[in-house]
């Protein structure tokens, strides 16, 4: 048993492993958008939200059987047939599903007139794919095994490697957006090894089929609202494909890559008040603490989105090429849609402790149904405007749901609105009313609205500062 130095260690290890790739890819953004065209940007899009979708469905969602259902086997001998078993019957299916997109994918991109070339970008999307799914295990395995250290060790230098070498490769070799491709794959052919191995030393290469049979019991019941809230998420670029030009789809996703900068700030906070939440859940204290705890990540979350919306143009002109800066106009709206998604982790998560599991699942798929749908209805009106609605739309109804299903002390619901629409609000009245020309008087005066508003939020909320941090440094008080 880990005791609650090493425990809180543990956590605060694994936030930084989840955190840091993705600093390193908004990191990266400047030189993709410096030496990749908007048209590539936009392929670079498309392919990712197509394979993120087929990851999803090669997983089969058995990972989440195998964090499970670990340490309910009893002996070693047990626990690796349940490793060996669902590794394999991954790797199996990863293989078919390689094998089908080979063969149908091509057709598909020509019956359905797709703008984006099987050869070169989605043949080595589709590899890069395979062999990130092969890794969903091994990682995993990692986590229940308690190896921080070899977690950290083989998840940040992959990404490290692969960030290093799609910059030598775009920038210094000028290979464009296949470079990209490359960069990741010549990492990640290596790095199989490394899952075999592991695999080899905690599982055996052989599936038991009765444990498959109750892993997939288990599972399939959760891979519709695992899909659902993919498609919430990518759906929209899929759609986008059919309706703007990939040019467009480009800057559409450099401002949604900008607007998805706050989870990094949701993450960390997330990942900092998980385990308290979870500890104090059995005690009489709960709902004091539920209340600091909810209250604090909303203000957390509104304060990190205003920030991001309100610095998108001066982000843009110093990070991004000048054929990208338009898409700093649109941020504001996307950033509404991550903080309400951000806001939806903390909801689940207490549905979770309160065992309401089915009301997440069930409240997913719901709004990935209304995601699909605004999308096919707006997006060939209004653009990529229409996906941002229909991504604010689905997120906002499990919010409300979420929020009436709820046993919670204050729900803040009209700070919460009002807010929102002051993110999206003061961006476009600064723009049109302040006539500042230069970067650096203009980042100044934003600092300023930032820190009123940051003042304004925490006062609204009633945060009380010295309970917040001895609650985060001294979870048992």
């Amino acid at each position: 048993m880990l005791n609650s130095k090493s425990f809180l260690s543990s956590t605060i290890l694994y936030s930084i492993g989840e955190i840091i790739p993705r600093i390193l890819s908004f990191a990266l953004l400047p030189v993709l958008t410096v030496y990749l065209t908007t048209q590539e940007y936009g392929i670079n899009s498309y392919t990712t939200s197509v394979m993120m979708f087929v990851s999803v469905l090669a997983s089969l969602s058995l990972n989440t059987y195998l964090l499970s259902q670990f340490y309910k086997e009893e002996g070693v001998k047990n626990r690796k047939k349940l490793v060996g078993t669902i590794f394999c019957s991954i790797m199996f299916f990863n293989i078919l599903l390689f094998v089908l997109q080979l063969l149908f994918f091509p057709t598909l991109i020509k019956a359905f007139d797709i703008n984006v070339p099987f050869y070169p970008f989605f043949i080595l999307a589709i590899l890069n794919n395979f062999f990130d799914v092969m890794g969903i295990i091994p990682l995993a395995l990692y986590r229940v095994n308690q190896d921080v250290k070899g977690f950290l060790a083989v998840s940040l230098s992959r990404t490290l490697l692969q960030y290093l070498l799609v910059v030598i490769f775009v920038v210094y070799f000028k290979w464009g957006l296949e470079g990209s491709y490359y960069g990741r794959l010549y990492v990640n052919i290596p790095y199989v090894f490394i899952y075999l191995y592991y695999i080899y030393k905690n599982g055996y290469f052989k599936i038991d089929y009765s444990i498959l049979k109750k892993a997939l019991k288990f599972c399939l019941p959760l891979l519709p609202g695992s899909i659902s809230y993919i498609l919430i998420s990518l759906s929209d670029r899929i759609i986008l494909e059919r309706y703007i030009s990939l040019d467009e789809l480009g800057i559409y996703s450099v401002a949604f890559t900008l607007a998805l900068a706050l989870n990094i700030i949701i993450q960390a906070f997330y990942k900092t008040i998980e385990p308290i939440l979870f500890k104090e859940y059995a005690g009489s204290n709960f709902i004091a603490v539920n209340s600091l705890l909810y209250k604090s990540y909303l203000s957390v979350i509104i304060m990190g989105a205003f920030g991001v919306a309100i610095f998108s143009k001066e982000i843009f002109m110093i990070a991004a090429s000048k054929n990208f800066l338009v898409g700093y106009k649109i941020v504001p709206l996307l950033v509404i849609s991550v903080a309400i998604s951000g806001i939806n982790i903390y909801l689940d998560m207490l549905l979770i402790t309160e065992n309401k599991q089915k009301i997440v699942s069930y409240t997913t798929i719901l709004s990935g149904i209304i995601s699909i749908i605004i999308n096919l209805i707006l997006i060939p009106i209004f653009g990529y405007y229409g996906a941002i609605i229909a991504s604010i739309s689905s997120f906002l109804t499990v919010n409300v749901i979420c929020q009436f299903r709820l046993k919670i002390e204050k729900r803040f619901i009209f700070p919460q609105v009002v807010l929102i629409i002051l993110i999206a609000l003061i961006p476009y009245l600064y723009d049109t009313l302040v006539p500042l020309k230069g970067i650096i008087s203009n980042i100044m005066l934003k600092l300023l609205l930032f820190i009123v508003f940051a003042i304004f939020t925490a006062k609204w909320f009633y945060i009380n500062l010295n309970q917040l941090k001895n609650k985060l440094i001294n979870p048992s008080r």
